[in-house]
């Protein structure tokens, strides 16, 4: 198991620490060990080198479910922090803490409409019982994923939906209908989006979960849990109560003033800063473990944001942490993180301070999954198997990927032309 050590870090032995990862430097692992040892490698530098090197980010995060101010000032005037647009509902004494509201349909948010359904999806209405003939892809995500800035019919699961529908359509005769649904919330952690899966995604009975993955992910998970101590949530989940009794966290800690924040937030932070990982870790086995005893397929995505805090020397460390944790439990991954390197930024986020993606960035988005999709000699016969779906139209050449047994295939080249379907 990756990441098994106590989340003590002063529990950690010092001494011998060096000389182990020199030693994982020296021998030759087997091609089937490399993601465990690209989460050794990562540990040369200090465990919270991607945590601490973007504060500006995490204060971005908090603003997006805390309301705070003074991160979006270069935003257009009108816009609306997450919490002030009205669009989710606090939970009680709950995992997920918040949801978004159900049908919504006469909402602004940042200067758009924002539409939910009846089971609060950023997305068409959809039933609970699966249509015949029907293909159903559930996506969990956060606020990339949900279409954060854009309108629904915008975001890359919708184009993707489409895409899929207009593949399947000869002659005015569909051999196969498919939904593309998006359980994405903004800054929903890894471990909501576990809950969002045992608790919603498996009642619509999917054919594929495409589990979506960023950088900032180990924000959210820092986020959502000091939310939960904070307001004393159970925690649920024993490898989650387990990892976090071991920080050594006590009621001191906890201490809250008189609007309810945390005295002391920092040191909370610190305390759990070392199991995070870990805990990503247990995360995706839980997740591939749900969907595997189910018996359906789960893809992951690493999805980009649009601007420098993304760019290839910064992302680097992240990205290998995800496609090695991802490999760990046999994902089949499809990194995207070099999606936008070939565009100027400033012409795919949503507004100046920003990044996340606007609608041309949902559309690069869309290319990359869709070429992923059909090149993958995985799930390419599963998605587009059902008679004149299994073409290749609009897709262009196919280009070189992994071979048929490698866990991940990455994009890697400039946004290909898929004709009148981005």
């Amino acid at each position: 198991m990756i990441a098994q050590s106590p989340c003590n870090p002063a529990a950690r032995p010092v001494l011998w620490h060096p000389l182990v990862l020199l030693i994982a430097g020296l021998v030759t692992w087997p091609s089937e060990w490399e993601g465990l040892r690209t989460v050794l490698d990562s540990a040369r530098s200090p465990e919270h080198s991607s945590i601490d090197h973007e504060p500006h980010a995490l204060g971005y995060y908090i603003e997006l479910i805390e309301g705070s101010s003074g991160y979006h000032a270069a935003r257009p005037e009108g816009w609306v922090d997450f919490r002030k647009a009205d669009v989710i509902r606090y939970l009680d004494n709950d995992f997920l803490l918040f949801e978004l509201k159900p049908n919504l349909c006469r909402t602004v948010f940042d200067g758009l409409p924002f539409r939910t359904n009846s089971f609060g999806m950023h997305g068409d209405p959809a039933s609970l019982e699966k249509p015949s003939g029907t293909f159903r892809i559930a996506v969990l995500g956060a606020s990339m994923d949900m279409g954060w800035g854009v309108r629904y019919e915008e975001t890359y699961t919708h184009r993707l939906q489409e895409w899929l529908d207009s593949r399947a359509d000869t002659d005015g005769r569909k051999a196969r209908r498919y939904e593309v649904l998006n359980f994405a919330v903004a800054a929903y952690s890894p471990l909501q989006r576990l809950e969002t899966l045992r608790r919603k995604v498996m009642d619509f009975q999917p054919d594929l979960v495409v589990y979506s993955a960023t950088t900032l992910d180990i924000r959210l998970m820092e986020i959502h849990l000091c939310d939960m101590l904070r307001l004393h949530v159970d925690l649920k989940y024993d490898f989650v109560r387990e990892a976090v009794g071991r920080t050594g966290i006590g009621p001191a800690d906890l201490r809250v003033d008189r609007s309810g924040e945390l005295i002391d937030k920092q040191a909370l932070k610190d305390k759990l800063r070392s199991c995070y990982w870990g805990l990503y870790d247990r995360t995706l086995g839980e997740i591939a473990a749900e969907c595997r005893a189910a018996g359906v397929p789960l893809a992951m995505v690493i999805i980009p944001r649009a601007g420098s805090k993304d760019a290839p020397t910064r992302r680097a460390e992240p990205v290998a942490r995800l496609r090695a944790l991802a490999a760990h439990h046999a994902i089949r991954t499809f990194d995207l993180s070099d999606t936008f390197d070939h565009d100027n930024p400033a012409t795919l986020e949503v507004a100046a301070g920003d990044d996340h993606p606007n609608a041309t960035g949902h559309g690069r988005l869309f290319e990359a999954i869709a070429r992923s999709l059909a090149a993958d000699p995985t799930l390419a016969p599963l998605v587009l198997s059902a008679g004149p779906s299994s073409r290749r139209e609009g897709l262009g050449p196919r280009e070189p990927v992994g071979p048929p047994d490698s866990p991940v295939v990455g994009t890697n080249r400039p946004s290909p032309d898929l004709g009148d379907s981005g």
